[in-house]
C-alpha cells in the first residue's frame, strides 16, 4: 500500500482528498500544516506521496522544504494552491535545488478525476523509488 501525506490546513479538502486516495488504495495522513507533516514523516522509511498546500499557519509548504531535505527517506511532493502560480513555482524551484523530487503543482480545487490520475502516476513514480531504495 502506498503512503500519501496530505498538509492542507482546509480540514474538508484535505477529508475530500484523503477519501480519495484511500478508496484507490492509498494510506492518508492528514496533517494541518508543515510542522505535522514534519513530525509524521519521522515515522516511516518507505516511499511517500506529499501533497503539500503552499498557504498553511504555522509553517507553510515553502517553508517546509528545509525540514523536507534533511529527512533520509525518499519521497515525492506536489505542490497544491488557491492561489497564484508564481508561488508554487517558485516553490517547486526551491525544492528542486534541494534535490527533492518533485511533480507537477496542482491548482484547487482538484477534480476527482485529476486526483485519480495523479495518484496513479505518483503509484508508478513510488514504485521506481521502492525498486531503486532496494
Amino acid at each position: 500500500m502506498q503512503k500519501v501525506y496530505i498538509a492542507d490546513d482546509n480540514v474538508e479538502f484535505a477529508e475530500y482528498l484523503a477519501h480519495v486516495a484511500t478508496r484507490h488504495g492509498w494510506d492518508a495522513e492528514i496533517c494541518s500544516n508543515g510542522i505535522k507533516l514534519l513530525e509524521g514523516l519521522q515515522e516511516g522509511d518507505e516511499p511517500a506521496l506529499l501533497l503539500v498546500d503552499i498557504n498553511m499557519p504555522q509553517m507553510d509548504g515553502i517553508e517546509v522544504i528545509s525540514g523536507l531535505a534533511a529527512l533520509n527517506r525518499p519521497l515525492r511532493l506536489r505542490f497544491m494552491t488557491g492561489g497564484g502560480a508564481p508561488s508554487m513555482e517558485a516553490a517547486k524551484l526551491i525544492a528542486q535545488a534541494r534535490d527533492i523530487d518533485v511533480g507537477d503543482s496542482m491548482h484547487k480545487p482538484l477534480s476527482r478525476d485529476l486526483l485519480k490520475d495523479v495518484l496513479q502516476t505518483e503509484a508508478g513514480t513510488l514504485a521506481q523509488m521502492q525498486a531503486q531504495s532496494l
